[in-house]
């Protein structure tokens, strides 16, 4: 049988590309899915070429060749970008598109213009066919893409191998090596003669690195964490309609939420009859002049977010089941008939905890450490009960709605840092060590990192500065003598020094592992000692205000954990 060095590398190409469909993360694999594919192309241009005949045969693999190589050189610029966490702006992006586009017109229109070959012709060497070319005034346009991606490529991973915390050292370094290695087996093939393209042994390597790290980029991800957990809770339906609102198809959550679905065939249109809820809702959108909107079904069993946006071709409907989330607002107004009415009167509507960010990171903590969870769901609702004393000194402290929106919706994310402290200390069934609690205090600053790296593409800047400074800075203490920094007085931000009396009140009327619950009186009696030293003497005389409700709440929880 005779040998075909680039048979056997389109073979191999055509052997990962399979690999990657088949074990790929559906989140991980679109840039890397591209590069496979244009590797392959790059290689059946080889093959090509070494089988040709005919110098038009051999002409139609050269263009397969350059689609191939300088896409190549581009994805995995990209695709790098991507795993390293740098966004690549747009304006370079196009501009590299058409610098490629420029080059590849040229090496696919020999022998029209002598530009980039002033000559080119078929030989055979050894059974092989080669074309022997004679490079133009442009072709140095070639090198210059190929090796400005491959210097583009490794600065970035070192970069990110001296200044990027949340990219993977061991990563970096393999990829590093890895182009470096290309790079030298471009200039070899340069600078020797030799009857193969040695290089092309680099696209092969490429391909197994990938696949090797395809497993541990998807766990670098924290996105793509949280949206297969999210898909495993299985707390969202999805259903497709086109713009004559006939059904294209719907997930099984969508089916189980409402029902109805299943009343009408695929390619049919919602009827009031068959499918009177979402015909309802769309009745509504439409008097709503088609625009994004968001409401809530109620159905016998279920309260479901419903959220129409348009799409394409049509329009994509969105169900969160919102049930638990209902019912538990539902027994936190009910703890004063008075707070209910001014809370109603107020706002419009009280946003759930259904953010499916800071639920799954709440989920997480409670999941190590049954004590933690508890602490973060009574400390969200008693910052919910704080802010809305807060709301009566409004002309004092200028807080807008949208600030107390905020800092509910950051208040379960004020310990997330806990994820990161070592379980031997996390669930220790006594008082810290001073070096256990030097570890302990360092959740806040993990925390804080976490936090800023989650909300990093969130556009509500607002909202992400309370985030990270409510999660940062909940231990400072009034008197400068708190961590992680030590700030002192107006200087801790105002989000902080709120969760700060919630957490300390929470820890004190709660029962752990290393002792027992104070009475109300022992700890509003704490609360007060502690404003000016510990906590902003003004906020914590607002809270010492809350004792009623707070009382009425803890009591309320008591009596239902028994």
């Amino acid at each position: 049988m005779e040998f075909n060095f680039y048979a056997i590398l389109l073979s191999l190409s055509i052997i990962n590309l399979l690999a990657l469909i088949i074990i790929g993360r559906k989140q991980n694999i679109s840039v890397y899915l591209m590069l496979y594919i244009v590797i392959t192309i790059n290689l059946i241009g080889q093959y090509t070429i070494s089988k040709s005949d005919f110098l038009e045969t051999a002409l139609v693999g050269h263009r397969l060749v350059y689609v191939g190589a300088i896409f190549t050189s581009s994805l995995w610029l990209l695709g790098v970008a991507k795993l390293c966490k740098i966004k690549i702006p747009k304006p370079f992006i196009v501009g590299l598109l058409a610098y490629s586009s420029f080059v590849l017109y040229l090496a696919c229109n020999v022998g029209t213009q002598t530009l980039y070959y002033t000559s080119i012709a078929l030989e055979k060497h050894n059974n092989y066919s080669i074309l022997v070319k004679e490079n133009g005034s442009l072709h140095i346009l070639y090198p210059i893409l190929l090796i400005g991606n491959v210097l583009a490529i490794i600065g970035m991973l070192i970069y990110c191998h001296i200044r990027k915390e949340n990219v993977s050292k061991i990563t970096s370094i393999l990829l590093l090596v890895l182009n470096v290695i290309t790079m030298t087996l471009y200039f070899v093939q340069k600078a020797i003669d030799f009857p193969y393209e040695i290089y092309n042994v680099a696209y092969i390597l490429v391909e197994w690195i990938i696949l090797v790290l395809n497993g541990r980029i998807g766990m670098y991800d924290i996105s793509d964490s949280i949206a297969a957990s999210i898909d495993k809770n299985s707390n969202y339906g999805y259903i497709i309609l086109d713009k004559k609102l006939r059904h294209m198809s719907s997930n099984l959550i969508a089916r189980k939420f409402l029902p109805e679905i299943n009343n009408i065939k695929i390619d049919s249109a919602l009827s009031k009859d068959k499918t009177p809820i979402l015909y309802a809702e769309f009745a509504r959108w439409a008097s709503e002049h088609d625009k994004d909107s968001k409401s809530t079904i109620d159905t016998d069993t279920r309260h479901l977010n419903c959220s129409i946006k348009k799409i394409s071709n049509g329009h994509l409907i969105e169900l969160i089941d919102i049930t638990h989330q209902h019912k538990y607002m539902k027994l936190l107004n009910s703890y004063n008939s008075k707070l209910e009415k001014e809370v109603t009167a107020k706002t419009e509507r009280i946003e759930l905890l259904q953010d499916k960010l800071i639920l799954g990171m709440s989920d997480m903590i409670e999941s190590r450490d049954s004590n933690t969870g508890g602490h973060v769901k009574r400390t969200s609702l008693a910052i919910r009960i704080f802010l809305e004393e807060l709301r009566k000194h409004k002309d004092k402290y200028k807080f807008d709605e949208q600030f107390f929106r905020n800092v509910i919706k950051a208040a379960p994310m004020h310990d997330l840092g806990k994820i990161g402290v070592d379980d031997r200390i996390l669930r220790k069934p006594g008082k810290f060590t001073p070096e256990e609690f030097e570890e302990m205090k360092t959740h806040s600053s993990k925390g804080a990192k976490i936090v800023r790296q989650l909300l990093e593409d969130v556009e509500d800047d607002d909202f992400c500065e309370i985030a990270i400074n409510l999660t940062h800075y909940h231990h400072e203490k009034w008197n400068g003598q708190g961590y992680p920094r030590g700030l002192k007085g107006p200087l801790i931000p105002i989000e902080a020094r709120i969760m700060a009396l919630a957490d300390v009140f929470d820890a004190l009327v709660s029962k752990r592992c290393y002792k027992e619950k104070m009475n109300f009186d022992e700890a509003f009696n704490i609360i007060e000692e502690s404003l000016g030293s510990h906590f902003d003497p003004d906020l914590g005389k607002v809270f010492l205000e809350c004792r009623p409700q707070l009382e009425s709440f803890y009591i309320q929880m008591e009596e239902e954990e028994k």
